[in-house]
């Protein structure tokens, strides 16, 4: 084989690297920095670069992505725990990665990527499911793949805070293809199964940020299924998430659980130091008090840990201290300053707002910035690696041969 066929083969290889990458999104991340290395390689003995520079400075969340990126990086220079510093940009890299993942994906393989990344969530149901089982029903049964990180998480990889946002896209993209790119019971099947799967796992896990994405995204999809109607799609949509919550409540007793202590958690924060509801609300007035301490430059990205142990000294010595504010809002203000705040704000609105063409995956290209803009209210999920990697990727795949599309 000569380099020119290499060369000529290497768009179809990449592309079946950044499958892998989508495969991954549940799963651990260190393979997809591997996978997105290759990639990289290859992007270079491809050669062609005028071309695809081009294509990349043409697109605008290229852009976007790298300013966000940059804020980031930006804030190093006033910033005095260094080695800490460049740990947390380190958290930021998938938007860097962004022009790569864009630059290789193929538009005709979208369905692809998408079918990776649902036999993977497929996979990790499976496995949550046996270890609900292991822990709730049989004892007996031998160990099975659990994250060590919480005795009552069921995920195999992740843990809940990871794994339910993740859950909640793959309900959406399993719900959309039942309504809009299946016609036979044959087709629908599949997918209507993996849908009540991925509703059931989201009810075990006890992830409550990811529950609430997934209704969020239901309430989208059938909105979107029923845009002429809307009356009869606030209907269908208020009666299916309170079938799944109300449902889960009465049958699940640690749904149950999860629920109400939440509620009792916020109402009566205060007199539960460290709870997980009280500590959220901790941890915004601080945060946000160390805003209107430094509200134009922020406090650099690798003294936010130390900044917040004064502030909580003072104002909630019972709490303890943390370095992320479980709110992406406030963690891009608060470390990176003002400029951060806004580019987080088009990070998420601009994909939500831009218009696309009418091919059929517009639906899907909203669904993204609608699962993360509420749940990053309650954890800075796009500092999460394996999270910030599903919406730089599927982003991407969603938007990218626009310009070879309308010509």
């Amino acid at each position: 084989m000569n380099l020119e066929t290499m060369r000529e083969r290497i768009p179809r290889i990449n592309s079946w690297l950044l499958a892998g990458v989508f495969f991954c999104i549940p799963l651990q991340v260190a393979p997809a920095f591997w996978l997105s290395a290759l990639m990289l390689l290859l992007w270079f003995v491809e050669g062609r670069y005028a071309a695809r520079l081009r294509v990349l400075a043409a697109e605008p969340l290229v852009w976007l992505f790298a300013a966000y990126f940059g804020a980031y990086l930006l804030s190093m220079l006033w910033t005095e725990d260094v080695a800490w510093g460049w740990r947390m940009v380190g958290k930021q890299q998938f938007f860097l990665l962004f022009a790569l993942y864009f630059s290789v994906a193929r538009r005709e393989h979208l369905g692809r990527y998408i079918a990776a990344f649902l036999l993977s969530i497929a996979m990790c149901e499976a496995l949550a499911f046996y270890n609900w089982t292991q822990m709730h029903v049989w004892p007996g049964l031998p160990d099975g793949i659990r994250v060590d990180k919480g005795l009552e998480d069921t995920a195999p990889f992740v843990d809940r805070m990871m794994y339910t946002p993740a859950l909640a896209l793959a309900g959406y993209l399993a719900g959309h293809r039942v309504l809009f790119d299946t016609r036979t019971l044959r087709e629908r099947l599949p997918y209507v199964l993996l849908f009540g799967t991925t509703a059931l796992n989201l009810l075990i896990s006890g992830g409550r940020a990811g529950l609430l994405g997934f209704l969020v995204l239901l309430t989208l999809l059938v909105f979107q299924r029923f845009a002429r109607r809307p009356l009869l799609a606030a209907a269908l949509a208020a009666l299916l998430a309170g079938g799944i919550v109300l449902g889960g409540y009465q049958t699940g007793d640690y749904f149950r659980e999860r629920v109400d202590r939440g509620v009792d958690e916020l109402l009566h924060y205060e007199e539960r130091p460290n709870s997980s509801i009280g500590l959220r609300i901790v941890y915004a007035l601080n945060a946000s008090r160390m805003i209107g301490e430094h509200p134009l430059l922020g406090v650099g990205i690798g003294d936010f840990r130390s900044e917040y142990e004064k502030i909580n000294a003072i104002h909630t010595p019972l709490w303890g201290p943390i370095y992320n504010p479980h709110n992406q809002y406030l963690y891009a203000w608060a470390n990176a300053g003002l400029a951060a705040g806004v580019l987080l704000l088009l990070v998420l609105g601009y994909p939500l707002l831009r218009r696309g063409p009418d091919d059929g995956r517009q639906r899907i290209r909203h669904a993204l910035p609608m699962l993360f803009i509420p749940i990053c209210f309650f954890e800075s999920y796009l500092m999460r690696s394996n999270l910030s990697m599903m919406y730089v990727a599927f982003l991407a795949a969603l938007w990218c041969g626009l310009r070879e599309h309308r010509a």
